[in-house]
């Protein structure tokens, strides 16, 4: 199928364009006009191609930047394209920052100095922001080249990564004996292993699971930093903001200024401590003047770029605002305390910029032309846009009539292969005749892509039209690069400090892991408290019997004390309570089962049109879920299947498409939600979603006038509305339907038990969809298979913009520096108190810094409908800031909103924070989220450990892993209901859940068997030594695979992941597999204990343990004269060993033993069957 990229070479034919190439490669400054639609990215695509040069593409704004790069992707699919988001710049002290974008500008700055045709586009702000060299060249490793490791880890240092026990987050590495390994910024990660001085083997493996995935010959290691000090530089650094600052301070002093001077005098002497002690901290990157001379993005290339404006007449309006907007917040900051005047020189003005990026070689794009006699060559192009057809096809068949008289190329641009077809299909109806490709003049052709914007240009006789044009429907194009699924959650990662549930004993404190020696054997144990001091070590062979506590967020639970019956009854009255909870499920579910339903039927050319119309590429959770809900709706019993998946992933697209495919069958659709701002939300998204198609899209709500309200329940009642959307008052007994099929249902647990009944009797007959905004962790996912139908969105969209993170002390200049950026920007800002007492007072100090702004409060003690009357204004930006306490988390999709602030975070939860960022970051914007706590508070124990957490959360690591943990549960309370609460934190999440498994598949009458834990007790040497694997969490994650393993392949995959992550297994590792391997195979066996007894093997059976014929015969011809049967009566079978023999002789023969065994039972079975 031939896409866009295939009509570059259109430009080839047209002399004006070889001119200007020509023109470039001299150097000349060339402008181009009459660029409509997407016209400058597709000639960019065929200049960067034949110029044979670096390119920097320099934009208006970051969003603009950003659809230039998706657009120019389509035309240059394999080219090194690269987006240059600007620096973040945040004012005055802060804890921690993200590094989403600063590791997004390290890509392209590096690939700018190293790539010969790398093409990197950036807004004028990225554009103007002078950068620091990097003295340090970039890692360049081989397989076979000498090369010391000690020098590796020296250079990784001073190339800004680093050192962790595990190399899992972007700019850090790990070593573990002959191992290095290293995750590079915007980059694959790479494990280098070495044979002495040689790198021996270089791969590339996975972060989530540690697994090698691709063997290669050679990788280039960038750095993990933009700011990379020498000693050199980091003392005159330090040597400048001493100067400076001291300066400052005198002049805040000699006005009186004290209270500033102070604070001053202590930010500055934190800044200069860190940086005497080698550390660089977040915001250094104001500094940079400081450090040494500093270089323009032009001067960064490897070799000259050329340099490409787009829309060159706003780009000069956008740094003269930005040089005004400039100069007054440098005299506030200064006025403050917190500017030093060397900061001024970190960037360039409206003049400055033009002068340091001439002379590069120059392409200008627009429209309209402008400063003709500054150019070298001017080229006046006659692109127009393309027309829209809006989804008419008579109007459509009028158009391509009217282009093709006039000779022209006619392209239609679809998504895919299956909407080129639908197309195709469309076309013939209309009796015009369509090729897959670009045709000749005249012709018809269908192209596969993503056109940003149609256009007509008559000089190559070109006609596209994109999905924008032919549905009416704006495209958003999704960047060639997919984001990251949402990370796996490895919440059985332990650390010290942490709560465990023992099977047997309750719920403990883990201390950590011990290698302890008795009786001369070395082994590992978990150390683990429990009330009253009591101390619990627990082999690790026994880790099976060992959980992580996952409970319910905020609150501790009470330690278990050893030995008593009080644990025994904690878990008595779950299984109880699990048990009566599935006996209902599962009637329901019988019930279900057994009603009769409408079978909609399979889909029709019109439900593959309106997918095909999606503006998006899908997930493949969302295909995957409507796959399964379309499966459910085409069964002749009634569905009711829950879709659960964090906001903003495509819940309601997967809905509509549902919805779609009922109306078909000529059913109508009720979508219920909780509140009217979602209805009157989902409404305006549901009335562009199914525009083109004969469908009547209503909603109801207390925003409809009671004469509006009567004549939709009278359309509804004679069948005139396909689809209604509407809150509670859709629960009304005067609603009724002519033939109601399926009811969607939004946050089903935000209804009150009134309308929940409501909602039970009218889910009987009729299929149910239920969305939920909350994931579930995935372990009640299975454990409900069979009992609730259920489909799971984990992938965020491919568009997702990461949210620049801030965790700071609360700092009035930091907060109102934050809010006047995003109002100057013509942004609005969410501003969360948590306390209600306090929000008068935090809206009165608002109100004093920014007297002209209108800010709206929103609180859980104010009534429903005044909430919902101040979002409304929120969402007409009649408001332009929003103080509310956390009740935002959840819910409203606001695209201009962009700015988080929140007073007092390590008061709230993780996840309630990772909720309350996802408010912000919902369009092509750069959004903030700062979370803040008191200056110099005390903090308790678990608001420090949280704090902690939330320092992390920027960065995608731990506190984001433990945000969705929290999250999770909180999903899982609200599917099992709130009585369910009290259990899941009473026992711990992963035992209830095991709980709740077992009660399901014993009511199912699933036979549900105690697995032997069969006892190996042979005294040999076998665990994970410190000087192997020297991180403990990844040590007792090891130690839980081994004990789960099922069967010997997965052994042997294991020692093979162990060698590849961790290098050549010391004798100790392949013992402790040894072990491992004799302990699945004496489960397999039903053998309950294997021991080393003297001079003997001694295997203890059960009556079902398999010693027929086969096998006796089998060992006695292994070891003749050496096997001793059992005394009578006695379930026991011996192997005798030699007189002089080691404890790993007797380990070898006891493994040999089971072998032979399993060969006697594989060689009979094959036999008989």
């Amino acid at each position: 199928m031939a896409d866009l990229s295939s009509l570059k070479t259109l430009w080839s034919d047209l002399a004006p364009y070889r001119n200007l190439v020509e023109e470039l490669k001299q150097g000349k400054t060339t402008q181009v006009f009459g660029l409509s639609g997407s016209l400058p990215s597709f000639l960019t695509a065929k200049v960067a191609e034949d110029i044979a040069r670096p390119c920097l593409i320099v934009t208006v704004g970051f969003q603009e930047a950003r659809a230039f790069e998706a657009e120019l992707t389509q035309f240059l699919p394999e080219a090194p394209i690269y987006l240059l988001p600007p620096r973040p710049y945040i004012v005055g002290e802060v804890q921690a920052q993200s590094h989403d974008w600063t590791l997004m500008r390290l890509e392209a700055l590096t690939q700018a100095a190293h790539n010969p045709r790398a093409i990197v586009i950036g807004s004028v702000e990225a554009c103007r922001q002078l950068i620091l060299p990097l003295h340090a060249e970039p890692l360049d490793v081989t397989v076979g080249q000498k090369l010391p490791r000690d020098a590796v880890m020296l250079k990784l240092d001073r190339l800004g990564y680093r050192r962790e026990g595990e190399a899992t987050e972007q700019g850090t590495f790990a070593v573990r004996g002959g191992l290095i390994d290293v995750f590079v910024p915007g980059g694959p990660a790479y494990r280098m292993e070495w044979f002495d001085d040689e790198i021996d083997s270089l791969r590339i493996f996975d972060v989530t699971t540690q697994k090698t995935v691709e063997m290669i010959q050679g990788a280039q290691i960038g750095p993990a930093a933009e700011i990379l000090l020498t000693p050199e530089q980091r003392q005159r650094g330090i040597d400048q903001i001493a100067h400076e600052s001291e300066l400052l301070i005198r002049n805040l002093e000699s006005m009186g200024q004290f209270d500033k001077a102070q604070k001053a005098k202590e930010r500055f002497g934190r800044w200069l401590g860190d940086l005497a002690e080698g550390r660089i901290f977040a915001g250094i990157e104001r500094f940079a003047p400081a450090f040494g001379s500093l270089k323009s993005i032009t001067q960064i290339f490897s070799t000259k770029p050329l340099v490409i404006y787009h829309d060159l007449p706003r780009i000069g309006e956008a740094l003269l605002g930005r040089d005004a907007d400039e100069r007054e917040e440098r005299q506030r900051h200064l006025e403050r305390g917190d500017f030093l005047p060397l900061e001024a020189h970190g960037t360039l003005d409206h003049e400055q910029f033009f002068s340091r990026l001439k002379g590069y070689g120059e392409l200008s794009l627009s429209l309209m032309p402008h400063n003709r006699r500054e150019s070298d060559l001017h080229l006046n192009l006659t692109g127009r846009p393309a027309p829209r057809i809006h989804g008419q096809m008579e109007l459509l068949k009028a158009e391509i009539s009217r282009l093709r008289k006039s000779r022209m190329r006619v392209g239609l641009v679809l998504r895919d292969a299956q909407a080129v077809n639908v197309m195709q299909r469309q076309l013939l109806d209309l009796g015009i005749s369509s090729r897959e490709g670009l045709g000749e003049r005249g012709e018809v052709g269908l192209l596969t892509g993503q056109l940003g914007h149609g256009f007509i240009l008559s000089e190559l006789s070109l006609a596209l039209l994109g999905e924008t044009e032919l549905s009416g429907r704006e495209l958003k194009l999704t960047p060639r690069k997919n984001r990251e699924s949402r990370q796996t959650v490895r919440i059985g990662d332990l650390h010290p400090g942490d709560y465990v549930v023992h099977i047997t004993h309750g719920i403990g404190r883990y201390l950590g892991i011990k290698t302890l020696t008795i009786q001369d054997q070395h082994k590992d144990y978990l150390h683990v408290q429990y009330a009253g001091q009591d101390t619990l070590y627990v082999p690790t062979d026994q880790l099976g019997l060992i959980q992580k506590y996952i409970g319910i967020e905020g609150q501790e639970p009470k330690l278990s004390k050893m030995g008593g019956q009080e644990w025994s009854r904690v878990k008595d009255k779950v299984r109880a309570s699990v048990r009566q909870m599935a006996e209902e499920l599962i009637r329901l579910y019988a019930i279900r089962e057994s009603r009769p339903g409408f079978s909609f039927a399979p889909d029709t050319p019109w439900q593959q049109e309106f997918e095909a119309a999606f503006g998006y590429d899908e997930t493949e959770d969302q295909m995957r879920s409507i796959e399964e809900i379309k499966r459910d709706m085409e069964r002749p019993r009634p569905m009711d299947r829950l879709l659960c998946g964090d906001v903003g992933y495509g819940k309601t697209e997967v809905a509509f498409r549902a919805a779609f495919k009922a109306i078909m069958s000529g059913k109508q659709v009720a979508f219920l939600v909780p509140t009217t701002l979602l209805a009157d939300q989902h409404y305006t998204t549901a009335k562009a979603r199914f525009s083109g198609f004969p469908v009547a899209v209503e909603v109801l709500s207390r925003f409809r006038t009671p004469k509006q309200q009567r004549d939709i329940l009278e359309r509804l009642h004679q069948g005139q509305i396909d689809l209604i959307i509407g809150t509670h008052r859709l629960l009304g007994k005067d609603v009724k339907f002519r033939d109601l099929g399926l009811l969607i249902v939004d946050e089903e647990h935000r209804f009150g038990v009134a309308h929940k009944e409501r909602i039970k009797a009218l889910r009987e007959n009729i299929d149910v969809l239920t969305l939920s905004a909350t994931p579930i962790p995935r372990t009640l996912h299975m454990a409900m298979v069979g009992v609730r139908d259920m489909s799971l969105i984990e992938t965020p969209p491919l568009d997702r913009l990461p949210v620049e993170t801030v965790v700071a002390e609360f700092d009035e200049d930091l907060v109102r520096e934050a809010i006047r950026r995003e109002l100057d920007r013509g942004g609005q800002v969410y501003y969360v108190q948590n306390r209600i007492l306090a929000i008068d007072q935090t809206v009165s100090r608002l109100q004093k810094m920014f007297p002209d702004v209108a800010i709206g409060v929103v609180h859980g003690r104010m009534d429903e409908t005044r909430i919902e009357d101040v979002m409304a204004r929120f969402i007409e930006q009649e408001y332009d800031i929003l103080v509310a306490t956390s009740i935002i988390e959840s819910g409203l999709d606001i695209p201009n909103a962009n700015t988080l602030i929140v007073e007092d975070a390590d008061r709230l939860g993780l996840a309630q924070l990772y909720q309350l960022r996802g408010r912000v970051g919902r369009s092509a914007r750069l959004a903030y989220a700062y979370f803040t706590y008191k200056r110099d508070k005390v903090l308790s124990p678990q608001a420090e450990k949280r704090l902690e957490a939330i320092r992390e959360f920027t960065e995608l690591g731990a506190g984001y892993q433990i945000a969705l943990r929290d999250l999770e549960i909180r999903g899982a309370g609200n599917l099992l209901g709130a009585e369910q609460h009290g259990f899941i934190a009473s026992v711990g999440f992963d035992l209830y859940t095991q709980l709740l498994s077992e009660a399901v598949r014993e009511l199912k009458g699933e036979a549900v068997q105690t697995d032997i834990e069969p006892q190996i007790d042979i005294s040999v040497d076998a665990y994970l030594p410190d000087f192997y694997i020297n991180v403990p969490s990844a040590k007792v994650e090891l130690y839980k695979r081994l004990v789960s393993a099922k069967n010997l392949e997965e052994i042997e995959a294991l020692a093979e992941e162990i060698e590849d992550r961790f290098g050549p297994l010391p004798v100790e590792v392949t013992r402790l597999l040894q072990l491992s391997r004799v302990r699945v195979m004496a489960k397999e066996l039903k053998i309950v204990q294997l021991s080393h007894k003297k001079d003997r093997i001694v295997l203890t059976t059960l009556p079902e343990t398999p010693m027929g014929v086969d096998v006796i015969r089998q060992l006695a011809a292994r070891y003749p004269g050496r096997l001793i049967p059992s005394p009578a009566k006695a379930p026991e079978l011996s192997v005798k060993l030699p007189l002089r023999h080691s404890v790993e002789h007797a380990l070898d023969v006891a493994e040999d033993v089971l072998l032979t065994m399993k060969g006697a039972l594989a060689g009979a079975k094959e036999e008989s069957g």
